[in-house]
């Protein structure tokens, strides 16, 4: 297999976050997020007047290797004071099967939201991305089916932000994925957000 072929081109946005915290007070400083893949790492723009509730929609685009050595993209949100310093606000492990593979095929748009936590495990906010895996032409059929069940009629938006924009819906998660990687470590795996949807009588 080719080198191409053992990798994936992904188109990530950075769309925005709501309620970020630092130190459990609200932010009040400009925003921005890292993403990392392997040892790649990419930065998205600046929101300057977004506060707790930024909105970058950003897009980037990132090369993952598809031979199993990644399991997770992280991201993490920053905040930058009016002297430059850069604060952590919170990180999101985003699992690969949540967007790649099984009910996630290539070239399909996944809109999806996690729950930051800080480096002390704490609730730090909500993040709203989308993640596309670009097609490359070959139809390659992945062997790792995603635990993703395509359901919108029975799932709600993701976040506020998302019923706003009346676009991201999130099918519910498996519980393995919702277990975190250690609270006393500096990553915790971002536990994605749902909530059920009522259908008026």
């Amino acid at each position: 297999m080719s080198y191409s072929t053992m990798q994936r081109s992904l188109e990530i946005e950075l769309i925005s976050a709501e309620g970020l915290k630092v130190d459990r007070k609200p932010v009040k400083r400009k925003t921005f997020c890292v993403v990392k893949i392997d040892q790649k790492t990419r930065v998205c723009k600046l929101d300057e007047s977004g506060g707790s509730c930024p909105t970058w929609k950003d897009k980037i685009e990132m090369e993952m290797p598809i031979n199993g050595s990644v399991r997770f993209i992280s991201i993490e949100v920053l905040s930058r004071t009016s002297g430059g310093a850069e604060k952590n606000v919170g990180y999101a492990k985003i699992p690969v099967t949540d967007f790649m593979g099984g009910f996630a095929p290539q070239g399909h748009l996944n809109f999806l939201s996690y729950r930051l936590r800080d480096e002390y495990g704490d609730k730090s906010g909500i993040l709203n991305v989308s993640i596309m895996v670009k097609p490359d032409g070959n139809n390659i059929k992945y062997s790792t089916p995603s635990p993703l069940v395509v359901a919108t009629r029975d799932y709600a938006a993701c976040s506020s932000q998302a019923a706003v924009n009346g676009q991201m819906w999130r099918p519910k998660t498996s519980s393995s994925m919702a277990v975190g990687a250690g609270y006393g470590g500096r990553e915790v795996t971002g536990v994605p957000v749902w909530c059920t949807y009522q259908q008026s009588s």
